[in-house]
């Protein structure tokens, strides 16, 4: 299908047309030994009815013997699979209709200056561009490229599309949640150039953040410096999978910009000197201090989402207790970052995952998930006419979809001026307490 005709706007929302779409797969190492079937239900969350016909119906399938000498042997229908244990060098392909869900629509669309001849309106703010380079204020709830079930309802598609580009390389990214810096490179020498920078020079990039958070936030900047990790609800195992050898020197320095002694909140400058997944909203979940309205690290409503991410938040604040024991430093402010520190810790035995109490809790976990995701099916009651799958409604609550977390600085400094960079946006409203 043609990107010019694949948007539509409805209800304030950028919405996708449903269209056909093949993944491909590479195996992680905690799928091997299990069936297609059983990953499918248990990790993805898919219906094990709707995943038991995709693989009799060779919708879903194994391209094995990858890379090695005979292969690749293609393995279709559901008694080749149902017992057949996947293995290191198999590639999974599914074939999806793929229902899309909604993003905010965003700023009032209208025509930018840009030197691209825009093929549509579009309520992308540009923060700078050259021949190279163009740098987009990312907004809240939309991710940087296509995932999960995110594709052309992701930045660098709706960039493609609203400035008429064949092709985008992202530099870097964003959490889908967080808005604010995002480079993208215009040609794919100039996403290289960039990337490379951003990976080489560590010393000689500055990110920063501005977020808004709960209680009254310590005056004095500080930096904290604890290992970085979450409990993934739909399986109940621990993220990343290196979970037996997490980096300890995931790093974070904060400073308190303003606090609003009615509200009790405060707007803070977050400086991460590392980047891990989720680092700043865990640093300041652990703080004591989360984003005001992070769904997942600081869960306020009393749905069955939230509820189940209040547990999910309970267990790891224990096993962040129990790790504390062993490893206090990661719990204190530190005048100083320690992101030389190439220490490593097992998460799993440090914060006691296996031990039968906790693993009652990440059970109990998996189970309401699995129990909400039927209820949501069961509400809407309804199926796709083409591909059976369930239907739910695609007009999100944009509430639920950003948080007040926001990147507005990055910077590079070079030996030679003429080779750094600074891009910068205005802080957003809700800074104004």
């Amino acid at each position: 299908m043609s990107t010019s005709t694949i948007y539509y706007f409805e209800n304030g929302l950028r919405k996708v047309k449903p269209y056909y779409f093949t993944y491909k797969t590479h195996v992680k190492s905690r799928w091997i030994g299990k069936t297609v079937h059983e990953v499918f239900t248990t990790e993805l969350g898919q219906d094990s009815d709707v995943t038991k016909q995709e693989i009799t119906n060779k919708i879903i399938y194994i391209s094995s013997n990858q890379g090695m000498k005979g292969g690749p042997i293609e393995i279709k229908g559901w008694n080749n699979l149902v017992e057949r244990k996947i293995q290191s060098h198999d590639l999974i392909y599914n074939m999806k209709h793929i229902h899309e869900p909604s993003v905010a629509q965003g700023l009032e669309l209208v025509k930018k200056t840009t030197k691209y001849t825009s093929q549509s309106s579009t309520d992308l703010s540009i923060v700078f561009e050259n021949d190279e380079v163009l740098v987009v204020d990312k907004p809240a709830g939309i991710p940087t490229h296509p995932k999960g079930n995110y594709r052309y309802n992701s930045i660098t598609e709706i960039v493609k599309h609203d400035l008429n580009l064949e092709n985008i390389w992202p530099c870097h990214r964003l959490d889908k949640v967080t808005s604010g810096i995002l480079i993208l490179g215009t040609t794919q020498e100039g996403g290289r150039k960039y990337l490379n920078i951003i990976n080489n020079n560590r010393d000689r990039i500055s990110k920063q953040y501005v977020a808004r958070v709960m209680g009254e936030f310590p005056k004095d900047e500080f930096a904290m410096n604890c290992p970085i990790f979450l409990v993934n609800t739909s399986g109940g195992y621990i993220m990343p999978s290196n979970s037996r050898n997490i980096p300890t020197n995931s790093t974070t320095i904060f400073k308190r910009l303003q606090y609003n002694q009615e509200l009790n909140q405060s707007i803070v400058l977050c400086k991460p000197v590392t980047g891990r997944m989720h680092q700043i909203r865990i640093h300041l979940r652990n703080a004591g201090h989360p984003i005001v309205n992070d769904y997942e690290y600081n869960p306020q409503n009393n749905s069955t989402k939230q509820h189940i991410q209040r547990l999910r938040n309970q267990i790891e604040l224990e096993m962040y207790e129990n790790i504390y024991l062993d490893f206090p430093s990661f719990q204190e402010h530190k005048s100083h970052n320690l992101v030389h520190d190439e220490t490593e810790v097992d998460i799993v035995k440090a914060s006691k995952f296996g031990t039968a109490e906790i693993q009652e809790k990440v059970n109990k976990l998996v189970v309401l998930r699995s129990e909400m995701v039927k209820d949501m099916k069961d509400q809407y009651n309804k199926t796709c006419d083409i591909c059976n799958r369930p239907l739910f409604d695609s007009d999100i609550n944009v509430d639920e979809e950003g948080i007040w977390l926001h990147a507005f600085r990055y910077e590079y400094s070079d030996i030679e001026p003429d080779s750094s960079f600074c891009f910068e946006t205005a802080f957003p409203l809700w800074c104004n307490i």
